[in-house]
């Protein structure tokens, strides 16, 4: 749950709906491709801007582009903005995102990173192999990669002995594989990396992301004509060809959830109007801790 009682769901979005409306004129300066993925394309589509529920902005790029944006931190931070990747120590996720410089988000407790108010990209692959080819990479992709995202986290040892009160043996196992791997967790990214780069560059009538959504394989070209969307008080680039996107990943994707499904992503603390470094949230949880 997020720290700040006081950032509002429609704070948030409109710090967020900054950082993207930013990033849209960047990548257009610098002739640089994206289209919108997931969530947000559903949001444009079925809400003309964020899901009611939702407070995130996904993208995709197509991987050479996005490769060029990883290396644009120079041009970037002047800007007040950052793109962070997992050549950032301690980052955990196997995609890129674009933060503020200005603003202050710890996201899960057990993964002590600072980062800004994001937009979430994604790398595009293209590929010529079957399916079933493609969704065994995809998994093979996750295996390496969850072993760097175990090394990186920080149970207490109180995690430990709750859940050896509750006799959880998945979440002891997770507890001494961390003891094991975060003696070494460069090891572990290593190894997604050189799997990462056994297959990026091709070209094919199919693509992903090779990291999410498992098993779900669009069609390459899908993504080759876009059109733009109104969303929010701005638009959005989505594929042209939305409609079976949005099918293949939502089945009928202009109904809505059911209650107990329409959850927004939290956040351990949020402060939207500065950044401060890991040390000074540590002390505020700490101050807070024992003023309750």
């Amino acid at each position: 749950m997020t720290e700040h009682p006081h950032v509002t769901p429609d704070e948030m979005k409109q710090a967020l709906l900054q950082v993207f409306k930013f990033l849209k004129q960047f990548l257009s300066d610098h002739q640089l491709r994206y289209v919108a993925c997931g969530g947000t394309v559903l949001g444009a589509v079925r809400h003309q801007g964020f899901i009611p529920w939702d407070d995130d902005i996904d993208i995709y790029m197509p991987r050479a582009d996005y490769q060029k944006l990883l290396t644009m931190n120079d041009v970037l931070r002047p800007l007040g903005y950052e793109i962070i990747s997992y050549r950032d120590k301690g980052y955990y996720m196997p995609f890129a995102k674009i933060s503020s410089l200005n603003s202050t988000i710890w996201e899960f407790q057990r993964l002590p990173y600072i980062m800004g108010v994001y937009v979430d990209i994604f790398p595009l692959d293209e590929f010529s192999d079957t399916d079933a080819g493609i969704t065994a990479l995809q998994y093979r992709s996750h295996y390496f990669f969850d072993k760097y995202i175990n090394a990186v986290s920080h149970y207490p040892f109180s995690f430990l002995l709750k859940n050896l009160l509750r006799m959880d043996v998945h979440q002891v196992g997770l507890y001494v594989l961390n003891c094991y791997r975060k003696r070494s967790p460069e090891r572990y990214l290593q190894a997604f990396i050189d799997f990462e780069n056994s297959y990026i560059g091709g070209k094919g009538p199919s693509c992903v992301c090779v990291t999410q959504w498992e098993g779900r394989i669009f069609q390459s070209q899908w993504f080759h004509d876009t059109i733009e969307l109104p969303f929010e008080d701005t638009t959005v680039t989505v594929p042209k060809a939305y409609e079976a996107y949005l099918t293949l990943l939502y089945k009928d994707y202009l109904t809505l959830p059911p209650l107990e499904k329409r959850q927004s992503h939290p956040h351990y603390f949020v402060d939207l109007h500065k950044r401060y470094s890991l040390d000074e949230v540590v002390e505020m949880k700490k101050r807070c801790s024992v003023n309750k």
